[in-house]
């Protein structure tokens, strides 16, 4: 509890306010967001949560196939080993997690529920415990449960929010800090944590239903790991110096805001707009040689069979020509991508 309990000692920036600034200018949008994707809210939904458990994966470097994790992230698997089995519990936790994000409270429950639900076909995680000496003159030793520890860092967490005094993220990162140093779990300690940050920020972040986190974690994974090392070099003398963790923390939120505000503007524009027509104006921007994945990137709310009807259409209509097959098969665009299929050129002096 070094870092909750010493964040009076930390100084914001000028910098950094600006950006929290931008950060909740942004989260002012939600109801917006909400209003506007609402009719296709399950398909980004789902869309996300594979994306989230791709990207986990990928953290996790779990001895899983790209096929494997495909077909995890897709539909619930009958594990083969226990890094199958790790990976099906995770998609539950995470299901559980997307059904209801906004009910979600730290309770040492709720982390003793995670691990169970983690462990199952694995290794049991726990309460790990420690010997700690009871005051007094004998000083004698006990056996002390880190669940007891537990409950004290989330009272303080919780002591800390009704304080009104301290900005979310860095309380966010504060606790995380703390998890991590205090070990907490006779295993997974770290990916408890990540789970527990995740759902911490997604409760007030909704910005999660649009976008997959763990896919921009992946991605600065090797400077958030510097981040932790950083912070854990003085936690235990009180000083951990969290600065870094949660100005990343702050820029992922901003970079996940400004990818759902450009969603938004192209959204708005396509809703009315024939998707199958859309997807083959999206075919003509891509390079000559695409796949089927950079259509999903470009139209996350259009299904699976909307992008196959029209790229069978377009294969009858001898535009594009398949390379390969299966999965993970290309295709190639024989017209020019100059012009925009299916739509006409308007000049306002035509006879």
């Amino acid at each position: 509890m070094k870092a909750l309990n010493n964040m009076e000692r930390i100084q914001i920036s000028n910098e950094l306010v600006l950006l929290l600034l931008s950060l909740y200018e942004y989260k002012g949008k939600s109801f917006y967001y909400d209003d506007l994707f609402n009719r296709d809210q399950g398909a980004f939904e789902k869309k996300t949560l594979e994306s989230n458990l791709v990207a986990i994966a990928s953290t996790l470097e779990l001895d899983m196939t790209d096929a494997r994790i495909k077909l995890f992230a897709k539909k619930q698997m009958a594990p083969k080993n226990k890094d199958e089995a790790l990976m099906a519990n995770i998609r539950q936790a995470l299901h559980k997690l997307h059904a209801n994000p906004e009910s979600f409270e730290l309770l040492v429950n709720e982390v003793d529920n995670l691990a169970r639900l983690l462990s199952r076909q694995t290794e049991p995680i726990g309460f790990a415990s420690y010997a700690a000496k009871d005051e007094g003159m004998l000083n004698k030793s006990r056996k002390k449960s880190r669940r007891e520890d537990l409950e004290e860092l989330m009272r303080l967490f919780d002591k800390n929010m009704r304080s009104n005094k301290f900005e979310l993220t860095q309380l966010i990162a504060n606790f995380y800090v703390d998890f991590l140093n205090m070990k907490i779990m006779t295993k997974h300690n770290e990916l408890i944590a990540l789970v527990l940050l995740y759902a911490l920020l997604f409760r007030d972040f909704t910005v999660f239903k649009y976008v997959p986190f763990f896919a921009y974690f992946a991605e600065n994974k090797a400077a958030w790991q510097s981040g932790i090392i950083t912070a854990n070099y003085y936690w235990s003398s009180g000083f951990a110096q969290t600065d870094m963790l949660s100005r990343m923390l702050i820029h992922l939120l901003i970079d996940a805001y400004q990818d759902v505000d450009k969603m938004a503007h192209e959204y708005s524009f396509e809703r009315d707009l024939n998707k199958s027509d859309n997807i083959e104006n999206s075919i003509l921007k891509l390079s000559e040689i695409f796949c089927k994945e950079d259509l999903r990137k470009r139209h996350p709310n259009v299904s699976d069979a909307t992008i196959d009807r029209t790229l069978k259409r377009l294969k009858d209509e001898n535009k594009i020509r398949p390379l390969g097959k299966g999965r993970s098969s290309k295709w190639q665009r024989i017209v020019s991508g100059h012009k925009k299929l299916g739509m006409e050129q308007l000049s306002l002096f035509n006879d």
